[in-house]
Parts: structure tokens; sequence; C-alpha cells
């Protein structure tokens, strides 16, 4: 009885200070490892946030030449946040306790962006290339899928990688990626290293296709349409065409568009192949209904209710005794949706640089970059044959 005693009285006066802390007003330790936790997430998500309105406000910033060709930065906000994450993960800042906060802005909000990205889609776009542009689209992206398959078992890289660096290629650079790496279940350092792969390819073929388009004497439309297929990110397709003329450069953002347009269909299709091929699954059976993520059929219905204009531009009027007076408020659905959609898409990709080791980076290798060279040069080139 006198062990007994002994044993349990702690307990009691422990209990009965807690008691006491309460009514002091002081936190219990279970509220205040809580309330540690809420502010360790808040300021993952704040560091996230922080790093991807950098990369925004950078890419905003006039860069010459570039922005007397259309007005667009080269780069997009999302390399620039991998870049800026990157550098404060591996400068030695302890970021183990805003883990959470990280790993909730680069799942959660990105799958909340990618459902978002759907509105800058409008399928009607296709139709505005005519037959001949709908063709080579189709042409570009099937070749850039195939070649990419071709190289990475004969280069014997990761199938994800492989994957991500083919749909970006095909697509539309960091933007597919990101877009494409939660199906198939992709790796930080696999999504890192192929959007700097086609943004760096992009950044060439930007500036090689006009040089190589005035030796072969090509014509406005004939550039815009090469320009339009054969260069990876939006920004360096306007970039590059607008450089080469104001024609040029409408078509290459009409056929861009269009390409884009395919990112639907093809993230659609890749998951269902990657479902189909994962390890295990043989086994089982597939059910149709669990092969996608619910951000992906949501993406795919805001792509469509775009497409089917049922994102208007609202006009809110306010009244004479309202507290801001009599004005009206117009709201563009669409492009506040692609706006939102950006943001939480460049803060997740902030994240993703967070959680990325350089050491992991230098372990990958240049094979992939030289898949992703060789399959830019095969496509640009079997394009301009098929062009001219």
């Amino acid at each position: 009885m006198a062990v007994t005693a002994k044993s349990t009285a702690p307990v009691r006066d422990y209990a009965w200070a807690e008691y006491l802390d309460c009514m002091e007003g002081f936190d219990r330790p279970d509220a205040r490892a809580a309330l540690h936790g809420k502010k360790a997430l808040l300021a993952g998500v704040s560091l996230c946030a922080g790093i991807a309105l950098v990369a925004m406000a950078v890419t905003q910033l006039p860069l010459w030449p570039f922005t007397l060709a259309g007005g667009r930065h080269p780069l997009e906000p999302v390399m620039l946040a991998i870049l800026l994450g990157m550098v404060v993960g591996n400068a030695g800042v302890p970021l183990q306790p805003l883990q959470a906060g990280i790993k909730l802005v680069a799942r959660k909000v990105l799958a909340i962006g990618i459902v978002l990205l759907g509105a800058r889609l409008n399928f009607l776009d296709v139709l505005r290339v005519g037959m001949s542009g709908i063709v080579l689209t189709l042409v570009e992206v099937g070749l850039a899928l195939a070649i990419m398959v071709l190289l990475t078992r004969w280069l014997g890289l990761s199938t994800r990688l492989g994957t991500l660096i083919g749909v970006g290629t095909a697509i539309c650079g960091g933007t597919a990626i990101v877009a494409t790496a939660p199906v198939i279940e992709a790796d930080e350092k696999d999504v890192v290293f192929s959007v700097a792969t086609v943004t760096l390819l992009g950044l060439v073929a930007m500036v090689v296709l006009p040089f190589v388009a005035h030796l072969l004497a090509m014509g406005e439309k004939d550039f815009g349409l090469w320009a339009g297929l054969a260069i990876h990110q939006t920004p360096q397709v306007i970039a590059s065409g607008f450089a080469f003329g104001e024609r040029a450069g409408e078509t290459a953002t009409v056929v861009k568009l269009a390409r884009v347009c395919l990112l639907a269909p093809v993230v659609f299709f890749v998951g269902l192949w990657y479902a189909r091929t994962r390890p295990g699954m043989a086994a089982h059976k597939i059910h149709r209904r669990n092969l996608f993520p619910v951000f992906v059929l949501g993406f795919l219905a805001m792509a469509l209710a775009r497409s089917l204009g049922l994102l208007p531009a609202l006009t809110v009027q306010l009244a004479d005794g309202s507290l801001f007076g009599a004005h009206d408020w117009r709201v563009n659905l669409p492009q506040a949706a692609q706006r939102i959609s950006e943001y939480c898409i460049v803060a997740s990709m902030a994240a993703v640089g967070l959680e990325t080791k350089f050491s992991a980076l230098r372990r990958t290798g240049l094979q992939p970059f030289f898949a992703g060279l060789i399959a830019s040069v095969v496509i640009a080139l079997a394009l301009l044959m098929l062009i001219r």
C-alpha cells in the first residue's frame, strides 16, 4: 500500500498543478503543444507564401530585350519559386519545425491550384488554329511523349522522371509538370529536375528558333506556328513570337493556347496509364472511380465550365448609400481563378524547393537533361519539315 501511495501521489499533484495553471491563465502542456503546432504550421505556410510573392514580383520586372517583345518575362514564377526555395532550404536554416506547414502547401494548396488551373483552358481555342494546326499539335504531343518513352528506357531513367519531362516538353513546360506530378506520385527531386530541364531548353529554343527562321527566310505565320509548337513555356513562346514579328507573335500565342488545351486529356490518360502499370495493380481489380485524385476531376470540370461559358464576368452595382459610394465592381471569374491558381501553384513549388536537397539532384545526373535535349531537337526539326 505504501508503494502504491508513493507512486500515485506525484501523478495527483501534477494533475492538480495543471488545473491550477489553467485557472491562473497558463496553458496545459497538451494545449501548449497544440498552440505550438498551429504556430509552426502557420510559419511554414507563411514562408512558402512569402517566397511565392517574391518570385511573382521578380517576373514582373522589366528584362530587356524580352519586355520589348510581348511584354513577358521569359521565366515563369514556378521556376523562380523552386530556385528560391532550394536556396533557403539548403542554406542551413532549421526548417524542421516548419515541415507541417511546408507539406500542407506542397500537397493541399497544390491541389487547389490545379483545380483552378482549369479556368485557364478553353477547348474552343483548338478550333482557332485550323485543321492543319490541330493535326500538327496532335503530332507534336504524340511525338514528344513517344520519344521520351524510348529515351527513358534507353538511358535507364526513372519512369516518373521521364514522364514529367515528356509531358513538360509536349504541353506547356512547368505547368504541365506540376499538374502531372501528383497523378504519378512523383518525388520532389523529379519535379525540380524536370521543371529546370524544360525551362532551360525552352530558353535556348526561344533564342535559337528566330535565328534559324531568319536564315531560312520563314514567313511570320510559319514561324508563329513553329514557335507555338516547339517552345515549351507560354512566356517564352510569346517573347520569341513577337520578337520575330507582330503576326508571328499572334499566331504563336493562339497555337500555344491550343496546345495547352491538351493538358486536360493528357493528364487524364497519364493517370490512367500509371494506375494500370503501378506495381501490384495487376492482382487487384481497378475501380475507375479511384483512378484519379479528386483534384484532377475538378480540373477537368473547371476547364469544361470555362469552355461552355459558365464562368462569366460579373458586375456588382453598389448603391449611393453604400460605404464605398455608387460605382460598379467588375469580377472576371476566369481571370480571378487563374490568378489564385497561379499563386497556389507557385507557393506549392516554393515548398517543393524547400524540401529538395542539392545532394539529391547531384545523384540524378545529367542523363535527364540530355534526354530532354534530344527530344526537343528531334521535335523542332520534325515540325520544321512538316511546316515547310
